[in-house]
């Protein structure tokens, strides 16, 4: 049952299916006029001229709302925009900083084979050196660091 309304002295009967269909067609034309077959109880003059200025001040809400949402929706790429290049620029650092780090690993590798080839070489030339001052500083051993036979006369 469609609801009634009582706007002033006239009483009206509301078709809210109707109205619905007629903001929706008008929403999505822009066009907030009467259709023609809206029934004629149209109320007084002043009061239609109140309700085309309502009319029009929500329509330039509406366009009003249109240009910020689509400045916000710019600004919204435009952050979109900068945020992909600065993970553009990380991923690249990020990139550079494994790639510094593999070297540095395979820096690491050569090294720990550089001093495990060096580390016993070191020993036996310690060693040698030993024997070496041992034969100059003392001469009753042999290079070998074997005590000298003592020779008879």
């Amino acid at each position: 049952m469609e609801p009634l309304y009582q706007a002033g002295s006239i009483l009206m009967k509301v078709n809210t299916l109707q109205g619905k269909k007629m903001v929706e067609s008008g929403l999505q034309s822009g066009d907030f006029s009467l259709p023609q077959s809206w029934p004629s109880c149209f109320p007084p003059p002043a009061d239609l001229e109140v309700l085309q200025q309502k009319v029009a001040g929500v329509h330039r809400e509406l366009e009003d709302f249109k240009k910020e949402a689509l400045r916000a929706i710019h600004d919204l790429e435009d952050a979109f925009c900068e945020m992909n290049g600065a993970l553009a620029k990380q991923e690249e650092q990020a990139a550079r900083v494994k790639q510094r780090l593999r070297e540095e690993e395979d820096r690491g590798v050569v090294r720990n084979k550089v001093l495990t080839f060096l580390l016993p070489r070191e020993k036996q030339l310690r060693e040698h050196c030993k024997r070496l001052e041992r034969m100059l500083l003392g001469g009753e051993r042999d290079a070998r660091g074997l005590p000298k036979k003592i020779q008879a006369n």
